[in-house]
Parts: structure tokens; sequence; C-alpha cells
């Protein structure tokens, strides 16, 4: 008890009331206030600490990976749904206005159906960056913003899961035949070259990036559901860290 004391009083004085969650810093006052009082079940070490926030992560990763990387976890959620880029809204426009529109609502849809089948591979690479978090890792995600573990996961993974998911976007894309089809009607638009070319060498770099900004998204939300929703405590450990 005499060494558990310092390490959650050296936690708390890290925490600067201006940049920290509020609630987390009311759940270390509270387990000070559990060891004064001998309250039961309310000691914590900097273990306790570390295995409950690992395990949030890993909660929070694999509800994300399940929910949008599933049939229709892109195309039917209009927060994370895929457009067209930019630069092809106004070839689509004149496809549709041509009687056209099924090629460029059938590329769009392709582009979401990539994400789908990508967002699996995305867990083994969550897991390895829970797994080499180092203690001042877990206390800056603890005394962070609601959203510090995704930031924390965007910066690690992003990297990896860019070179990981794009070979497969790539496969989707073409075996859908939707690059093939759209490829076909840019050709006839001489005027505009650079259609056929974004179509060839930068739309898996631009379904990859909509797909990783997509899922961070929504982990960014299972993240905040785990610090603020005791329903989201869904175990003994996390219970005990984030409280009933």
């Amino acid at each position: 008890m005499r060494l558990l004391l310092p390490a959650l009083l050296g936690l708390l004085l890290a925490v600067q009331p201006g940049t920290a969650s509020a609630s987390m810093f009311d759940q270390i006052v509270g387990v000070l206030a559990g060891i004064k009082a001998g309250g039961p079940g309310k000691a914590l070490s900097e273990q306790d600490i570390v295995a409950g926030l690992k395990q949030a992560l890993e909660k929070g990763t694999g509800r994300t990976v399940k929910r949008v990387g599933k049939f229709n976890g892109y195309w039917k959620n209009p927060k994370i749904r895929i457009p067209l880029p930019d630069s092809l809204q106004r070839p689509a426009s004149l496809l549709r206005k041509a009687g056209l529109g099924k090629y460029a609502d059938d590329l769009e849809l392709r582009l979401n159906r990539a994400a789908e089948k990508a967002v699996p591979l995305a867990k083994p690479i969550f897991l390895r960056a829970i797994k080499g978090m180092t203690f001042t890792d877990v206390k800056n995600i603890w005394q962070g913003p609601d959203d510090a573990a995704t930031r924390y996961f965007e910066r690690k993974t992003t990297p990896d899961m860019t070179h990981t998911f794009t070979p497969l976007v790539h496969k989707e894309l073409e075996k859908s035949g939707a690059l093939h089809s759209w490829r076909n009607f840019a050709s006839r638009y001489s005027s505009l070259p650079f259609v056929g070319g974004y179509l060839k060498d930068d739309l898996d770099a631009y379904a990859t990036k909509m797909a990783l900004k997509g899922m961070f998204s929504v982990l960014a939300g299972e993240e905040a559901k785990i610090r603020h929703d005791p329903a989201a405590r869904t175990t003994e450990l996390l219970r005990k860290v984030f409280g009933q």
C-alpha cells in the first residue's frame, strides 16, 4: 500500500485540469479516497492501470473492426460512407446526364466494398500497437482527451495499415470490374485525360485513405463510450479501472 499511494499521486499530479478528461481526474481522486478509507476493491496498482487500459483498447478496436469490416459496414453508414473523389465528381455528373449513371454508382459502391474487405486486416496491427505500449503511453492516453487513444493509433499504425490495406483494395476494385467500366467511359473524354490517369494510379490510395479515416472515426466513438458509459465496461477489470 505504501508503494501504491505515491504511484497514484504521481499520476494525479501529472494530470493538468485544463487538458485532462474531467472524468478521469475524478476517477483517480476516487481511487485515492478509496485507499484512504480502506474501501474494498478500490486499490489499483500500475499493473492494473496498464492492463485495464490495454483491455479497454482491445475491446474498442475489436468492436470497431467488427462493426465496419463487414458487408455494408461503410456503404450503409452515412457517417463513413466513401464518396467518389472530388476529381471524379464532374465526370460522374456527365455520365449520369448521358444515362450511364450506373457506372458511377457501381464505382462508388465498390470503393466501399473494398474498404469493408480490408478492415479485418487491421485487427492484428491494432493488437501489436497495444502490446507495445509503455506506461508513459498509457498515462498520456489516460489523461488526454476522449479520442487520445484513437490519435495514438493513427500515429502508430497508419503506415502499416496503409501498406497492408492497399493491395487488397486494389484487388477488390479490379475484381469487381468497376475500374474497367469507368476507364472505358473516361477514355471518351479526351479533354479530361487526368480522369483516366487518376483511376489507374491513385484510386487505390484514395480508397485506402478513406477506409482508414472512417475506421478511426468509429474507433473514436468506441473510445468515448468506454470512458463515459458504464455499460461499455464489460469486464471486471474495466469496471475496476474505469469505475462501475
